[in-house]
């Protein structure tokens, strides 16, 4: 994360970027295979700076799933850029901005049964 040196800055908060990828046409498991050790390197990298918060192998298609936390789109989009399956050319990305949703104690109603167990469907 930046340091932060303005009121700016200061009142800007990290956000969560969800990020999947999906092959390029063509490209297959065997494309990749040489990029692997490089690319995930890197992810943890991220990880361990706590950029990237949660990894996930896609259980859909071949491909991954990134949760970042960092101030834009446009800086999650900085990171994947330097990814080397993206700079060889083998991946689309697709981002998805995140945030809290409203106060959820302000939509509560205390007549509302928020007791255990929470799981009614049982």
């Amino acid at each position: 994360m930046p340091f932060i040196s303005t009121t700016a800055d200061m009142e800007r908060k990290p956000m969560k970027v969800i990020v999947f990828d999906r092959f390029k046409p063509g490209v297959t498991l065997e494309t990749i295979n040489p990029y692997l050790p490089e690319e995930v390197a890197n992810v943890w990298r991220l990880w361990k700076a706590g950029i990237v918060r949660e990894n996930y192998a896609r259980a859909d298609e071949p491909g991954v799933v990134i949760v970042f936390e960092v101030d834009s789109v446009e800086d999650a989009q900085k990171y994947v850029a330097d990814f080397p399956l993206t700079k060889a050319g083998y991946l689309e990305w697709t981002f998805v901005p995140v945030q809290a949703p409203l106060p959820l104690e302000a939509l509560m109603d205390p007549r509302v049964d928020v007791a255990e167990p929470y799981d009614r469907t049982a």
